[in-house]
């Protein structure tokens, strides 16, 4: 695989790259995305990383896969940072950053994949779970991580109707709120593969969307038009549903879930990047 981008890193010091992957809980974050004031998940992983490395958070460089909201949680979050001596023992890297990061930040695996690897922008696929709590009596133990609706539980036949609208090619914009980023601007057109409604033995819904990206909040705006689907007795249906994913219009979208059901469950990548073995000459790997 071409790597255009060596000879800049490399000029800046940055002679390696590495890949984690990432379980958290959102609740206690503003979001993935370091800020300057305010606790994030990457600040939380950075501090770990300057202490363990020795670099600045500006030369380890790190990239995620995506931001993950305020209140989202993962359980697959890739990142990728940049190091100037190579890491001796990666076993031992893993049980030290997760022996320094919070106990709801947790270090899934550690990799080396291919120099070029780019966290943003070598994802092909990601995968999202919404959790939903239809049991009448709300239970402590899953009120943080799914959204609790046992007081009108949604009809799950009219959940899949209203799925099966958003899989395919289609333009997002009426369900994408306006990037915080105003420099960015990305297309509104997004691929689902497959968006599949799964009753659970714990009598939880769980919802698994699979694209190969995703819009600002998409996900959470989807979720809460299903939802009106599946409990609006008729009112707002599947086909009102279609009507508005062509209509291309946001404000005329419903209300998005909430954050605290949605869970980043999986990033894929070509299987060349992570599957990459280092030459053992120093001066090339």
């Amino acid at each position: 695989m071409s790597d255009e981008g060596r000879a800049h890193r490399e000029a800046k010091g940055r002679n390696h790259t590495y890949a984690l992957k990432l379980a958290y809980d959102g609740e206690a974050y503003l979001g993935f995305q370091y800020q300057p004031k305010g606790k994030t998940v990457q600040g939380e992983v950075e501090r770990a990383l300057t202490k363990l490395t020795g670099h600045e958070r500006e030369f380890l460089g790190m990239q995620a896969s995506g931001r993950t909201d305020t209140g989202v949680h993962a359980r697959g979050q890739i990142l990728h940072f940049y190091t100037k001596e190579s890491i001796a023992d990666l076993a031992r890297f893993h049980k030290s950053i997760n022996g320094i990061m919070p106990k709801d930040i947790r270090c899934v695996e550690v990799m080396r994949p291919h120099p070029a690897f780019h966290a943003r922008f070598h994802a092909v696929r990601k995968t999202y779970h919404y959790f939903l709590d239809p049991r009448l009596v709300l239970d402590p133990f899953v009120r943080r991580h799914a959204l609790h609706c046992g007081w009108k539980p949604p009809d799950v036949e009219k959940l899949r109707e209203a799925a099966g609208v958003f899989v395919g090619t289609h333009d997002f914009t009426s369900f994408s709120n306006k990037s915080r980023d105003k420099t960015v601007v990305r297309s509104p057109t997004r691929t689902i593969f497959r968006f599949d409604v799964v009753e659970q033995p714990d009598g939880l819904i769980r919802l698994e969307v699979e694209g190969n990206g995703f819009l600002y909040r998409m996900v959470r705006n989807m979720v809460g038009a299903m939802m009106l689907a599946a409990t609006s007795e008729g009112k707002f249906t599947a086909e009102d549903l279609r009507d508005m994913l062509e209509g291309k219009n946001r404000s005329v979208a419903p209300m998005g879930a909430p954050p605290y059901g949605l869970f980043l469950h999986e990033v894929v990548y070509p299987k060349e990047l992570l599957d990459w073995e280092p030459d053992e000459h120093p001066n090339i790997n």
